[in-house]
């Protein structure tokens, strides 16, 4: 097609077609159709749909890229131009016609892989290789397929669900208001025992200080006297130092007039 060609058709894709939907940023579509193709697994293919539940795969993990893309992401050009054929003629229903066909078809292989890896890259990797023998197997299988009636009930069925879960999530809600009520309850009461003992660590602190004050002055008072006791301490040594001196001087004069008076009582 020339580029204007092609513009009109992506646009009658996107609005009058309704994919344009599924591009929102909330993908709320999305997972409509993710829940759609769920339940057809399970009215379709329940086998199947059991041995992805016991793996814990959800149509997002391989299904979500076929519908954005509409296979356009994994499957061979020739086969994505068939699709888009078929979607031009029957409306956006042929992607959930075209996945539930190829998971059937595919059933005996998956069902041999027995772990949630092993499962997403068969589907991922080999199941895209299409022959032409299971495409046309495939084509065949949509045009006489019709979906319209249980993608509608499952729609209902997607919102009255999301409603069911929107009020018991508003109990929830409750529940967990009252929860945060008695917890902030609690943390007043600590708060205000935690006051309590911070304004009696607080007089304690006072206390303390005061005490410091008061050593602190009788330091002062203690070095004071040191000081005075030092200095007469000093002058008590000076003192000392001068009776030493004046001893020796003393004694050589009394020993001096001890041996005259020897003398003269010699004489005598």
């Amino acid at each position: 097609m020339s580029e204007e060609d092609a513009f009109h058709m992506l646009k009658f894709l996107m609005y009058d077609m309704g994919l344009r939907k599924q591009y929102r940023p909330d993908m709320i579509i999305l997972q409509i159709q993710m829940y759609q193709l769920s339940r057809l697994l399970h009215d379709y293919h329940r086998d199947l749909y059991c041995h992805f539940e016991e793996n814990e795969i959800s149509p997002s993990l391989y299904a979500a890229p076929w519908f954005l893309t509409v296979f356009a992401s994994q499957f061979p050009l020739g086969f994505v131009a068939r699709v888009f054929d078929m979607i031009f003629l029957q409306g956006s229903e042929v992607i959930f016609k075209v996945a539930l066909s190829l998971l059937g078809s595919h059933k005996p292989l998956i069902l041999q892989h027995e772990s949630l890896e092993s499962i997403i890259d068969f589907i991922k990797c080999t199941l895209p290789n299409l022959g032409l023998v299971q495409m046309e197997k495939t084509i065949n299988q949509v045009f006489e397929m019709d979906l319209s009636k249980q993608l509608q009930a499952y729609e209902v069925e997607y919102h009255v669900l999301q409603d069911e879960l929107m009020d018991s999530s508003a109990l929830s809600e409750n529940e967990r208001l009252e929860k945060l009520e008695k917890n902030n309850n609690s943390l007043r009461k600590q708060n205000s025992d935690l006051l309590e003992e911070l304004e009696v660590a607080h007089t304690k602190i006072e206390s303390l200080e005061a005490t410091v004050k008061t050593l602190l002055s009788n330091e002062g008072k203690l070095k004071q006297a040191i000081c005075t006791l030092e200095l007469e301490r000093a002058a008590l040594l000076a003192t000392v130092k001068e009776f030493q001196k004046q001893v020796p001087s003393t004694e050589h004069a009394d020993n001096r007039t001890f041996s005259e008076a020897q003398e003269n009582d010699c004489k005598i």
